[in-house]
């Protein structure tokens, strides 16, 4: 079974005033990494970690990362491991930076990158590509990893991967608090064309 995921990380802003901003609260429970549909925790270089189950969640929408990110630093991932589909993306002061997305739907080599990249794009987009050269037509995806080294540089932090130095059965729950206007959840079921 593969990760359908959705993460971000924040720093520059207290995860309190983070999880407000993403209609998010702290339920006071603990549980393992990627168990729950949101969980939270710090991770290395005051950045905020917030993991939802589902490579779509609404955490990552667009808009949310505007102004989540209007006065602080988000790296925002997806990951869908069943049709090995990953992306990253750099939001500051409201505006997306940067964006990387592989979808081996799109083929094999598939790598779309856009805005102003990160000075370790090119080499890292290389690495990879000469690992996937060396393959030699096998199934092995390589260029999935690119968005997610790409994020992992900065915030230390990879999906598949456990940090010796990182407690992963330590997440703390987060609940939502409101929905957002376009949630289905906040309308009625009998007022299905609302």
């Amino acid at each position: 079974m593969g990760y359908s995921l959705t993460w971000l990380a924040v720093r520059g802003i207290s995860f309190p005033a983070a999880a407000e901003r993403l209609g998010l609260a702290a339920t006071g429970e603990v549980a393992d990494y990627a168990e729950r549909d949101v969980s939270a925790r710090p991770v290395s270089g005051d950045w905020s970690l917030v993991v939802a189950r589902g490579s779509d969640h609404r955490i990552a929408a667009a808009r949310q990362l505007a102004a989540l990110s209007a006065d602080c630093e988000v790296i925002a991932c997806s990951i869908e491991e069943h049709v090995m589909y990953s992306s990253c993306e750099l939001w500051l002061r409201g505006q997306r930076r940067w964006r990387v997305v592989h979808d081996a739907q799109e083929g094999i080599d598939h790598l779309l990158a856009s805005g102003d990249l990160p000075d370790d794009f090119a080499a890292t987009r290389a690495r990879f590509a000469d690992q996937q050269d060396a393959e030699d037509g096998t199934d092995v995806d390589l260029y999935f990893e690119i968005p997610l080294v790409l994020a992992q540089s900065r915030v230390g932090f990879k999906h598949d991967e456990v940090n010796a130095s990182e407690d992963h059965e330590k997440f703390q729950v987060l609940r939502e608090t409101s929905p957002s206007a376009d949630d289905p959840r906040r309308k009625p079921w009998w007022q299905f064309w609302r």
